[in-house]
């Protein structure tokens, strides 16, 4: 049997899922695969809150990151970047590989990003051209006021990228009442599928500022106006320019049917209650979480690891003893210091939460 999967990504998959990525390859074109695939572009309507264009690509969630911030920036532009942890320096690293001039908006590892810092962001750089923010800094398991950001951005007409890779379907999102102009995801974390594919999901005004900048110099794999093109120019029998990943896409379909069947703000509800059993049980065990409750992602918690051992002691024990697959921190700063786990997708309950517990005072006993 494989491990328990409760990292930050990728989740345990249902099988119902399961055995839609395991059936007989799909050819990818034609009326009835274009259906199919329309179908599941619509269900992620749903989910991301928008009425807006949604795109499929094949690849991680940091290539759907990397189509968001190049098709919409030209060289040369500034993007200001949130940043208080890994996932927000890589943003930082997309828009330097666009030769983008990325000007952080920093707050302490921990500690979510302020919108008071992105206004004064906005003061000094009144022309920048977008603004980058990760939702969940899943490196630190601290979730971002993103409608805020948005809405001062908003005040500026400054068009909003959002890094929703861990928290689509696991954390309030509203992308067309935020005001969200492109909002990327994954389909292996909190959507509950296999990993492979990153939906991306584009406004009205977000097309409206690339066509109005042809020459911004972007590639065409990753570029979303390509993506656009085909979505209309093939509509009726290939709207995507790639081979898609055919099987893929069905696990995310029967993955997107059973999350809204269950509904969002259900979901929120029971991974807030196993981030509480979770942050109690550990606490009575001597741990200390990195957040306060008050600040707690519904899908993610960050524990201290006790004074003196390494979080990777931690993440070892559990799965060699108990088969939990556990992960560590993220970054140089924190990477021995913290042990996250995730509690995210439809097959995670509190006998699991329970299972990392009894591991965890297992550990402390031997210690």
């Amino acid at each position: 049997m494989p491990a328990k999967l409760l990292i930050p990504g990728p989740v345990a998959v249902e099988e119902e899922t399961l055995r839609e990525m395991g059936g007989p390859v799909q050819v990818h074109y034609g009326p009835e695969w274009t259906a199919t695939y329309n179908e599941t572009r619509e269900l992620l309507q749903r989910v991301f809150h928008t009425q807006g264009e949604v795109h499929i690509l094949v690849g991680s969630g940091s290539a759907g990151l990397d189509a968001a911030i190049g098709s919409l920036t030209s060289p040369g532009e500034t993007v200001l970047v949130g940043v208080n942890g890994f996932f927000g320096e890589r943003l930082v690293e997309i828009c330097q590989g666009y030769a983008l001039q990325a000007v952080p908006v920093a707050a302490p590892l921990g500690v979510p990003l302020t919108v008071e810092a992105f206004r004064s962001a906005l003061e000094r750089y009144p022309k920048a051209a977008a603004l980058a923010v990760v939702q969940l800094e899943t490196s630190t398991a601290v979730v971002n006021p993103v409608q805020e950001i948005a809405a001062a951005a908003a005040e500026r007409g400054v068009a909003v990228i959002v890094d929703a890779v861990s928290s689509l379907g696991g954390i309030p999102l509203q992308m067309d009442a935020w005001g969200i102009d492109i909002c990327a995801s994954a389909s292996q974390k909190c959507l509950g599928a296999p990993p492979g594919l990153a939906p991306v999901a584009v406004s009205e005004r977000a097309r409206e500022i690339m066509q109005a900048k042809p020459e911004r110099g972007h590639g065409w794999y990753l570029n979303l106006q390509i993506w656009s093109r085909y979505a209309e120019e093939w509509a009726d029998w290939h709207p995507f320019p790639i081979t898609m990943a055919t099987n893929t896409v069905l696990a995310l379909r029967a993955a997107l049917k059973r999350l809204l069947a269950d509904g969002i703000e259900a979901r929120v509800r029971r991974y807030t209650a196993l981030a509480m059993r979770l942050r109690e049980g550990a606490r009575r065990l001597g741990l200390r979480p990195f957040t306060p409750d008050e600040r707690l992602a519904p899908v993610l918690t960050a524990i201290h690891s006790p004074e003196g051992i390494p979080s990777g002691e931690i993440v070892q024990y559990l799965y060699k003893t108990r088969d939990i697959r556990i992960a560590g921190g993220m970054g140089k700063e924190i990477r021995d210091r913290l042990f996250r786990v995730g509690h995210m997708g439809p097959m995670v309950g509190e006998a699991d939460i329970d299972a990392v517990l009894d591991g965890l005072a297992a550990f402390l006993a031997e210690r």
